[in-house]
């Protein structure tokens, strides 16, 4: 038996066993939020994103009559609850962002098979167009999500303070990182040929 005082406490031991398991979920969290809400930031910063923002939603094949403003401030309040509730920790959090990013990753892969150049709008300001890179981001951010969702239920210890901060810090840094995707692309693959937006097209069809 080990005298009281002396070994590791059952609270001690616990910490150290979910340690790992709290530090991917905190991390994944972070990230997502971080993706979210600047994706949820960008496009309401102003009238003229959000306008680029339902024209990029018409080209990934919904109807023009549902791809309007409605849809398009309820896409921008649910990134930004899925960022919220990822901050706090609620597992729904981890609902909404797989459900955005199983339907953009549909839009997007609409947009290739029919061979069109569609301005990636998801932080509100780039002109590249959707490809395959944005296919293998949203690969890597559905990748993300179910780790964090499965590792949820089971952190639910606590984290110590020096491996929280590098699990936080290491989450926010690479939700930073995606939101920079676009120049990640540029700088590997060299200068793409920028998409027109969606009302330009129609203007040249009608010429």
């Amino acid at each position: 038996m080990t005298p009281a005082g002396c070994g590791p406490s059952t609270s001690s031991r616990g910490l150290r066993e979910d340690a790992p398991l709290n530090a991917v979920n905190l991390g994944c969290r972070l990230m997502l939020a971080t993706v979210f809400a600047l994706a949820a930031l960008g496009k309401a910063r102003g009238r003229r994103p959000f306008d680029e923002f339902i024209q990029t939603l018409e080209s990934f094949g919904l109807p023009r009559a549902l791809a309007g403003a409605p849809l398009a401030a309820m896409l921008v309040l649910t990134e930004a609850a899925s960022a919220l509730l990822l901050g706090v920790g609620v597992a729904a959090g981890y609902a909404l962002a797989l459900a955005l990013l199983v339907g953009f990753t549909l839009g997007i892969a609409w947009v290739m098979r029919r061979g069109e150049q569609v301005a990636c709008r998801c932080f509100g300001a780039s002109n590249a167009p959707v490809g395959a890179a944005h296919l293998v981001r949203n690969g890597l951010l559905l990748a993300v999500t179910v780790a964090g969702a499965v590792s949820h239920p089971s952190a639910s210890g606590g984290l110590a303070m020096g491996m929280g901060v590098i699990a936080g810090t290491v989450g926010v840094l690479a939700g930073l990182f995606v939101t920079r995707w676009d120049d990640l692309v540029f700088l590997l693959r060299g200068p793409q040929p920028l998409a027109a937006s969606p009302r330009t097209r129609r203007n040249r069809g009608s010429q």
